[in-house]
């Protein structure tokens, strides 16, 4: 036997079984399409992780779009659950306290408000308001405020008096005591104020000049009315009768420039208003003046009866004042109860010459509505507003029923 040859064969054997171990298959891309189905599979760890990783990313893109969509979800069932079109208004009041201090006695009003508080003009719950008076005014007892305050508070709930707003107005009266004494008594009532319990800044208890007084007239009576967004020719002007000045306040056009006009925009609409005030033409001024007047020489000769006893005719016979009345030195004359003299009176004030004049200003008839307006005012969109007695007693107090 050769084993030369064996050998040689059986290493060469050898050899090719050691380089087919080593063998390494194909790629799929080099298999022909029908060779696919006998090929080995991916390996199972690695599609998992691929899956994995694509799971993931999308995932995270559905969170970056979904959650600024929720955001403005919410937000906007926010708006509409607190929008006052789908609840009860009453649900949730809101309250606001005004006190206006004139010259003979002051007054608070509590406002129950509906909707909106940041509208520019909420509708006001009548049933929910109340108001009370107290005399006399804050120039002979600043004090006088706390009976207000007290009346406030029984309105408005507990939990709501430190969002609620309480504002103090003083009418121009209070100037006649000197900046000094003004002033004291301006920290007084803000010294009441601070300690209430309501929502109070010290800028919110101020006097206000005349014309303000006429400019708030106007806006009240006005709303009353259901007038507020109409043209200005269909709203009604004011004529207003304090304590110690006289408001006038009506709406004007636009073409016409006054001197004691302002603008201003309610509803929606601009409206011209002139406004102005008359010092010491008040209804309490007025009979102080007419005392002063009937006294004068210059109507001693209409007033006086035959026997030399004056009589003043704007006081009813019969009438005994009490001891205590505040005017008592006005009623020193004989009451005479004559309605046409005391008219008459009244007119003598009020057409004085300008040399003969108690105060100024003395052609207040004539000023009332300037000449530049052209025609005058039509009385029927006039409201003369004044109190309907006068006031006698020195001190008082009138408040809604409870």
């Amino acid at each position: 036997m050769d084993l030369s040859r064996w050998t040689s064969s059986s290493s060469s054997s050898s050899s090719y079984s050691s380089s087919s171990s080593a063998f390494i298959p194909p790629h799929r891309t080099q298999l022909h399409p029908r060779m696919h189905l006998f090929s080995q599979p991916l390996n199972p760890s690695k599609q998992q992780q691929q899956h994995s990783f694509h799971s993931k990313c999308l995932l995270l893109l559905a969170s970056l779009f979904t959650v600024p969509f929720l955001f403005h979800l919410l937000s906007t069932a926010h708006k509409i659950h607190s929008s006052t079109k789908f609840t009860d208004p009453k649900s949730s009041p809101l309250f606001g306290v005004v006190i206006n201090a004139g010259s003979a006695g002051s007054r608070v009003r509590v406002f129950e408000l509906l909707g909106d508080a940041e509208a520019r003009i909420p509708l006001m719950d009548g049933s929910g308001s109340s108001s009370m008076k107290v005399r006399p005014g804050l120039a002979l007892d600043p004090d006088s405020i706390a009976h207000l305050i007290a009346f406030a508070k029984r309105r408005v709930p507990k939990k709501e008096r430190r969002n609620t707003k309480i504002q103090l107005m003083v009418g121009a009266h209070l100037n006649n005591l000197g900046p000094e004494s003004r002033d004291k008594v301006l920290e007084s009532c803000r010294k009441l104020l601070r300690s209430s319990g309501f929502l109070f800044k010290d800028q919110w208890a101020r006097v206000i000049p005349g014309e303000d007084e006429g400019f708030y007239a106007w806006v009240a009576a006005n709303y009353a009315l259901g007038a507020l967004g109409s043209e200005p020719q269909e709203t009604t002007g004011i004529v207003e009768f304090g304590g110690a000045s006289l408001q006038v306040t009506f709406a004007t056009k636009e073409t016409e420039q006054l001197q004691s006009s302002r603008i201003v925009k309610l509803s929606g609409v601009i409206y011209y208003l002139y406004t102005q005030s008359f010092p010491k033409f008040g209804q309490d001024a007025a009979w102080e003046s007419l005392h002063e007047a009937h006294n004068s020489r210059e109507l001693v000769s209409l007033s006086s009866s035959t026997d030399g006893i004056i009589g003043n005719p704007c006081i009813p016979r019969g009438y005994n004042p009490p001891l205590n009345a505040s005017y008592a030195k006005i009623l020193t004359s004989h009451p005479a109860g004559n309605f046409s003299a005391c008219r008459n009176e009244a007119l003598a004030l009020l057409k004085r010459k300008k040399d003969k004049c108690l105060h100024l200003p003395c052609k207040i008839v004539s000023s009332l509505f300037p000449e530049s307006l052209g025609k005058p005012v039509s009385s029927e969109n006039i409201l003369f507003t004044s109190e309907a007695h006068y006031r006698w007693h020195n001190y008082r107090y009138w408040a809604d029923p409870e």
